[in-house]
């Protein structure tokens, strides 16, 4: 067979897939949330039974106020996202008419909830509704290394968070998130609709406590 061989010139051309932000929430944030979950144990502030409304297979899911240390944060971290996923753009450019969009628009941080995780809940595949949400670990009371001795299964996934999504195949793909210890006060923020799962845990008695909220986008003429 003869031998082809000849120059040619080609490009490439990546789909792009926004992913998550990752922070470790600073001190302020975190003592703000501390002291407002302890008194929210104390009764202090009135809160709703949310697990109507949200999809974890938990015993215990409430309301929380929100503060202004932890409303600066996500809102902050929403205009980042923007930056660095959406080339600069905005996640609302095409939820207004031109004229309404020049006038002006935020990002609010519109509800928030915590919740209290324990030995076999779980929270499975779901979205939320709003344009951002995020998830901030408060604690987590078991070794991961033990979690993952506990079934020999291929791909492990015990106790972890898991975000799901198709690639431009149509495969589903999987990101996880350890969460351990050392996982207390570390935070991701992400697309609402983004489906994410929070797998079980089996080797402590204690609670997993977590934070979540969902932002919204507002005209700045709305009352």
């Amino acid at each position: 067979m003869e031998k082809i061989n000849f120059e040619f010139d080609f490009s490439s051309k990546w789909f792009q897939t926004p992913g998550y932000l990752f922070c470790k929430v600073p001190d302020c944030v975190k003592e703000e949330t501390e002291q407002l979950l302890q008194e929210v144990e104390e009764g202090k502030h009135e809160v709703e039974d949310f697990r109507s409304r949200l999809a974890g297979h938990l015993q215990k899911e409430t309301s929380l106020p929100i503060l202004p240390k932890l409303r600066y944060l996500v809102e902050s971290l929403a205009y980042e996202y923007d930056k660095i996923f959406l080339n600069g753009k905005t996640a609302v450019h095409h939820f207004y008419t031109k004229e309404k969009f020049i006038e002006g628009w935020e990002y609010k941080l519109d509800s928030l909830w915590v919740n209290y995780a324990k030995k076999h809940d779980f929270n499975p595949l779901h979205n939320h509704s709003g344009l951002y949400s995020f998830v901030i670990w408060v604690k987590i009371p078991y070794d991961l290394e033990k979690e993952l001795s506990v079934y020999p299964a291929n791909e492990n996934q015990t106790s972890l968070f898991s975000f799901r999504y198709t690639d431009s195949l149509g495969e589903i793909c999987t990101d996880t998130i350890n969460l351990d210890k050392f996982s207390e006060w570390n935070m991701v923020f992400f697309p609402a609709k983004l489906h994410h799962s929070v797998n079980p845990f089996y080797t402590s008695d204690g609670t997993r406590i977590s934070i979540s909220g969902n932002v919204f986008s507002y005209l700045k003429n709305e009352k």
